[in-house]
Formats: C-alpha cells, sequence, structure tokens
C-alpha cells in the first residue's frame, strides 16, 4: 500500500493545482511495470457518476508507431484532504486562482499494467518516447476548467507522454496481506450503489431534503444489519449532514427515511459562491444508496434494479424550514 500512497499524495497535490492531472506516475517505465495514470474528475473529465473499468480502453503507441493495447488493471476513486484550501477556496469570491475545477467531486485514478491484456505477456515496446490513450464513451478527454480554452501542460488524456526504458519489467503486486491473499485495489473500487439526486432549479436557498425508499428484505439478506444497504453522501463535504432510519415492515420490505441538510444552505446551482462560507453545491443534494455485494445476496443488476427499489418521495425545506416547490429527486443506478 506504501506504492499507492505515495502516489496518490503526489497526484492529489498535483490537482489541487487545478489541472486535470493526465500524466503517469512515474514519467517513464519498462515494458511489464505499472503506472498510475490521473483520469480527471467526477464532474469534470467523467461524464457519469461512477467509471467503470469494462468501459475504458487503454493503449500505448511506441516510438516506432506501433499501438498496443495494454490491461486496466484498476479504477477508483480518491478525494482531497479536507482541511485543504481545494474543498473551500473558490476564486468566484476570494479571488485565488490555485483551483479552478469544482470541490467534492473526486479525482478519478486508473492504474496500468504495460502487459497484453489477454495472455498477460509484456507488450513489446520500442524504447524512448510513447504515448498512452485512454478511451471511453464516459470519459471527456480534454475538459476545458476556465472556459478560456487555456491547455494544461501535463496534456489530455488522448495523448499521454512516457518514457519508456530498455528492459523488460513486471506488473507491481500492489502488496496484499500474505495468507490471505486480499488484494487493496479490488476494495478501492465502488460497490454497487444507487445514486438519488436532485433534480430542478429552486427559487432559494435550500436547507435540506427529506426521501423515502423501499426494498425488499430478502433481497439483502434477511433483516442482518451487515447486510442493510446503507445510505452514504454523494460528497465528501464536510457541511453536508445525512442521517438515515431504516423501519421494518411486516410485508417483508424495509422503508428506509434519509434526511440530507445544511445549515448554510445549498446554493441553487453548482456556482461555487458561498463554498468558503459553509454553502454546498445543488449536486450534493441527494445520497447514495450502496450495499456490499461480497455479503449481499441481492442479484441486483443495471437491468433489473427498478424491481427493486421505490422511490415513494421526496420534500424540499429552505434555510427557515418552508417547504420549497420545483425540485424533485431521481433515482438511478450508478454502479
Amino acid at each position: 500500500m506504501m506504492f499507492i500512497r505515495n502516489c496518490l499524495l503526489l497526484l492529489l497535490a498535483l490537482y489541487l493545482t487545478g489541472c486535470a492531472s493526465m500524466q503517469p506516475l512515474s514519467n517513464y517505465a519498462r515494458s511489464g511495470d505499472t503506472v498510475l495514470i490521473s483520469l480527471g474528475g467526477t464532474h469534470s473529465n467523467a461524464l457519469v457518476s461512477v467509471l467503470k473499468k469494462g468501459n475504458i480502453a487503454v493503449s500505448i503507441t511506441d516510438s516506432n508507431s506501433t499501438l498496443h493495447t495494454v490491461k486496466l488493471r484498476s479504477v477508483f476513486r480518491v478525494y482531497s484532504d479536507p482541511t485543504s484550501g481545494y474543498d473551500f477556496r473558490s476564486p468566484n469570491n476570494i479571488g485565488y486562482y490555485d483551483s479552478y475545477v469544482a470541490p467534492h467531486q473526486g479525482l478519478w485514478m486508473a492504474v496500468v499494467d504495460l502487459i497484453d491484456p489477454v495472455t498477460d505477456n509484456p507488450v513489446p515496446l520500442a524504447t524512448g518516447s510513447a504515448t498512452i490513450s485512454i478511451s471511453s464513451p464516459d470519459l471527456d478527454n480534454w475538459f476545458d476548467h476556465t472556459g478560456y480554452g487555456w491547455s494544461w501542460t501535463n496534456g489530455n488524456l488522448n495523448s499521454i507522454g512516457i518514457e519508456i526504458l530498455a528492459g523488460t519489467g513486471a506488473p507491481n503486486p500492489l502488496n496484499y496481506l500474505g495468507p490471505v491473499t486480499t488484494a487493496p485495489l479490488d476494495s478501492l473500487a465502488p460497490n454497487p450503489h444507487l445514486e438519488i439526486s436532485t433534480s430542478g432549479t429552486p427559487s432559494d436557498f435550500v436547507g435540506g431534503a427529506s426521501f423515502v425508499l423501499q426494498y425488499d428484505n430478502a433481497d439483502f439478506g434477511g433483516l442482518a444489519s451487515q447486510y442493510l444497504p446503507r445510505a452514504v453522501k454523494l460528497s465528501p463535504d464536510a457541511n453536508v449532514q445525512i442521517a438515515s432510519h431504516h423501519v421494518h415492515q411486516d410485508d417483508g420490505t424495509t422503508l428506509l427515511t434519509v434526511i440530507v441538510s445544511n445549515p448554510h444552505g445549498f446554493n441553487t446551482n453548482n456556482n461555487k459562491q458561498g463554498i468558503s462560507q459553509g454553502r454546498s453545491l445543488l449536486r450534493s443534494l441527494g445520497f447514495n444508496l450502496v450495499w456490499d455485494d461480497k455479503i449481499s445476496p441481492t442479484g441486483i443488476n443495471d437491468s433489473n434494479w427498478q424491481s427493486h427499489f421505490t422511490l415513494l418521495s421526496s420534500k424540499y425545506i429552505d434555510l427557515q424550514g418552508d417547504a420549497l416547490v420545483g425540485l424533485s429527486a431521481v433515482m438511478a443506478k450508478a454502479n
């Protein structure tokens, strides 16, 4: 885990500068080695809430202009330190220009092995300057953070520079717990979950919302507490507060009530004004309903999830506690 920790610390430092960090760590490798690449943020480069490994292809073009498909081992997301300036500074109302990306969106990371994805053999790369390309319908390969057409010095996902060294390496094992062979990377990937978000434009700052969902207990192993799906925040915004309560019904279902609030209010849009005063972006008004696919015998997938969950109601209030109209909850399968 030391390799992952050191790489993430450096990449998060790069991200706080406002760049999309499309560069591998390190900037050189041998055929067969492992490189770590940033894919950008959830609400910038990513066009979906959750990036899935199966929807992403990675290739490398070596110095002889030979194209090789390589293996994408893992995709996961990391978040910035809540004490960092990125979490609360906004050039819109403070004047700092160290970050143009919106806060609380998370940074997607890709672990790439320079091996053939079918045979697991190192690809025959010529030494010298090469470029890695990330391709996915779920990614915007270059995101204009400022809206001015300025490009960052580290390029984009279409052409990620890397120097190929002589010799042949091997994929980094990224240490696992020896006797039980648990792979840490597997636990970093998002679990199956629904995203309940807010649609519409409020007439005033939103104080909070309550949501009520219903699901079948049998989908999650009965009433055992370790199987129950749980509500978590849509973003790591420290000012967003969430509370949930499960009530089991006689018909074998459970009613889940979730309350999401911010005493400073949610903005009427996703503009960053007021973030340093404690307000939240409107896209943070909601929650994820997540379950552990390692222990929950659900059988819930992308095609049948709507038959397992029902969103019964959603109510929104302003900072004075009065009802707000014009907003509604949207439920979607995110992963």
